[in-house]
């Protein structure tokens, strides 16, 4: 019964179910959403050709595509996690994961406004996955854990290592925030404790505490232009997590 479920169980129902969602290219997953709300418009406006897509776009038609990509990200959501959800909210263990526990309604990302030259054009970045984002914290870990077989200090070296290269190469110079906002720390830890088993009663509280420790060794002027991880910050990492 979902009311039975304590927080861990639910934690690690969550990232079973979503794992081999995980194997899933990025762009295979948009594909597929952006599919169904396709298929939603066109029967909202009786079709949808290339005459429509080609043309230029309308507030009220981005408002009908962020509410498609709603209503297909939550029967995605209930499909893959089943009572998980149901489980969660039993718990009061909040929204979870970018929201992945939240009731139909709560998770709501503004209706957006039409920005780009076509119909077309919006329909890309609008319909796009709503999950992708903790998708690829998922995938992150995963291959992290794989990678390092399974060591707990392996495992999150190579993880926050690879997640500074790849976000140093798309965000290098940019100081609006701290490096490890950046790097999503928090969410790629609490996933990280789940998927090592580690003796955490509450995976998202792990998260936080090894982001409060990078925010405590990070320099205050440190940037992308630094050769990576600030010294002493995965030592941190692993004393927040006795590791």
């Amino acid at each position: 019964m979902p009311g039975d479920m304590s927080g861990r169980e639910v934690w690690g129902r969550t990232y079973a179910a979503l794992l081999p969602w995980s194997r899933v290219p990025v762009a295979g997953l948009h594909a597929r959403c952006t599919e169904a709300v396709t298929a939603a418009l066109a029967l909202l406006w009786d079709g949808c050709g290339d005459a429509l897509l080609d043309a230029p776009a309308t507030d009220g038609q981005i408002h009908a595509i962020v509410a498609a990509r709603e209503a297909y990200g939550f029967g995605w959501r209930d499909a893959v996690l089943g009572e998980v959800a149901e489980a969660a909210r039993a718990a009061r263990l909040g929204d979870g994961p970018g929201g992945l526990w939240a009731p139909a309604g709560r998770r709501n990302r503004g209706r957006g406004r039409a920005f780009r030259p076509t119909l077309r054009r919006n329909l890309e970045f609008f319909g796009m996955h709503p999950w992708a984002g903790e998708l690829g914290h998922v995938r992150a870990v995963r291959c992290a854990v794989e990678a390092a077989s399974a060591d707990p200090r392996a495992t999150l070296a190579l993880l926050l290592r690879t997640a500074w290269t790849e976000r140093a190469t798309e965000r290098r110079g940019w100081d609006d925030a701290g490096w490890w906002q950046y790097l999503e720390v928090e969410a790629l830890v609490a996933w990280a404790v789940v998927a090592l088993g580690l003796p955490v009663d509450d995976p998202a509280s792990a998260g936080e505490a090894v982001e409060e420790a990078a925010e405590a060794v990070g320099p205050p002027d440190w940037t992308w232009t630094g050769t990576g991880l600030p010294d002493g910050f995965l030592d941190a990492a692993f004393a927040a997590l006795d590791l």
